[in-house]
């Protein structure tokens, strides 16, 4: 392995040390809010991992053309193997985690669509 993707692996190896404790703290945080009825807590979570399943899917999907573009590219934009496999790894990361995000904002989503609703009372004369 050269030294471009043991660099690429330290980062893949890094951003799954901090985001697997990340996704599973705003698991945890979503069922919390839930269970003490925090609404506008539950909206700003929904907003924040909307955001993060976004950003986790745009790095996986940069990665991918990054991929594509090497191997289809007219000019020669070779890599070498090990590199281009990080690269895989890293998108392939990436994008678990983007669906990783979506759980929790579905999950998130149903919590806030079980929450109760105020009903009008008409007045009784």
């Amino acid at each position: 392995m050269n030294m471009f993707g043991a660099m690429m692996m330290t980062v893949t190896m890094t951003m799954t040390a901090v985001m697997l404790p990340r996704i599973y703290m705003s698991w945890l945080v979503a069922e919390r809010h839930f269970l003490e009825g925090e609404i506008k807590q539950l909206m700003e979570l929904l907003v924040e991992q909307n955001n993060w399943v976004w950003r986790q899917f745009g790095c996986g999907a940069v990665a991918v053309a990054m991929l594509w573009m090497v191997r289809h590219s007219q000019h020669d934009l070779s890599i070498p193997s090990s590199m281009e496999a990080a690269l895989a790894f890293y998108a392939t990361i990436s994008l678990v985690f983007a669906v990783m995000e979506s759980l929790i904002a579905q999950r998130v989503s149903g919590f806030l669509a079980l929450v109760p609703a105020p009903a009008k009372i008409a007045d009784e004369d």
